[in-house]
C-alpha cells in the first residue's frame, strides 16, 4: 500500500499545478539512464539529494513525502535494522501529495544538521498523523521556505523516482549483489527488508 492509493486525484491535480513530475525541462536535468542499465546505482547516487541514517550493511534508498503516512510507517520499520547495523537508509524526499510537502522537505534538507532534522520531524509526525487531520494535511509540522537549490533537489528526485517506475511512495531502491537494481514499491515490512538484505550488494 502508499501513498497514492488515496490520492490518485489530488496527486495529478497537484503534480499539474506545481510542474513537478514528467513536465520537467530537459534543460534543467541531464537524461537519465535507464534503470535496468549497469550504470543506473551510481548515477543516481551521484544525482540524489538524501539523508543517510546507518553506516553499516547494505545501503538503500526510501523515497519519501513529509506527508505521506505509509512513508512514516516505513521509517519506524527501518529504524531497528538501522540499529542492528544490519542496513543503512539513504531517505530521499519528494514533494507531491501536498502543496506543505515543499516546505516541509524544505525544513529538512536546509537544516544544518538535517539525520536530526529527520529524526525531529519523523517523532512528531508519528503524534501528527494519530490526530485529526487539518484541511491542508497534518498540523505542526515543521516547514521552511524552500531555497531555489532546494526545489531543484526535489525536482531532480521526484525525476529519479519516476526513472524507477515507481506510482507512489514510498519506494525503496536496492543493488542487489549481481549489479542489477531492484524496487519495492509501497510499505514494506521489516521481515520483508530482512528476507530481501543477504542478497544486497
Amino acid at each position: 500500500m502508499n501513498c497514492n492509493t488515496r490520492l490518485t486525484v489530488l496527486t495529478g491535480m497537484l503534480i499539474g499545478i506545481l510542474g513537478i513530475g514528467s513536465a520537467l525541462a530537459a534543460t534543467e536535468l541531464p537524461p537519465l539512464p535507464k534503470m535496468a542499465q549497469n550504470n543506473y546505482w551510481k548515477d543516481i547516487g551521484q544525482r540524489l539529494t538524501y539523508i543517510q541514517e546507518g553506516h553499516k550493511g547494505p545501503v538503500i534508498y526510501d523515497f519519501f513525502d513529509p506527508n505521506c503516512p505509509y512513508c512514516h510507517g516505513m521509517y519506524d520499520e527501518e529504524q531497528p535494522l538501522i540499529k542492528a547495523g544490519k542496513l543503512s537508509v539513504r531517505y530521499v524526499p519528494v514533494a507531491y501529495l501536498l502543496p506543505s510537502s515543499t516546505s516541509e522537505a524544505a525544513a529538512i534538507l536546509q537544516s544544518p544538521h538535517r539525520v536530526q532534522a529527520l529524526q525531529h520531524f519523523e517523532g512528531l509526525a508519528a503524534k501528527s498523523f494519530a490526530a485529526p487531520m487539518g484541511p491542508q494535511g497534518p498540523v505542526g509540522l515543521p516547514q521552511a521556505k524552500a531555497l531555489p537549490q532546494t526545489l531543484h533537489a526535489l525536482k531532480v528526485n521526484m525525476a529519479v523516482l519516476q526513472s524507477a517506475h515507481s506510482m507512489g511512495v514510498p519506494a525503496i531502491l536496492y543493488e542487489r549483489k549481481n549489479g542489477t537494481t531492484g524496487l519495492m514499491p509501497g510499505m514494506v515490512s521489516r521481515g520483508e527488508l530482512l528476507t530481501i538484505i543477504p542478497n544486497l550488494k
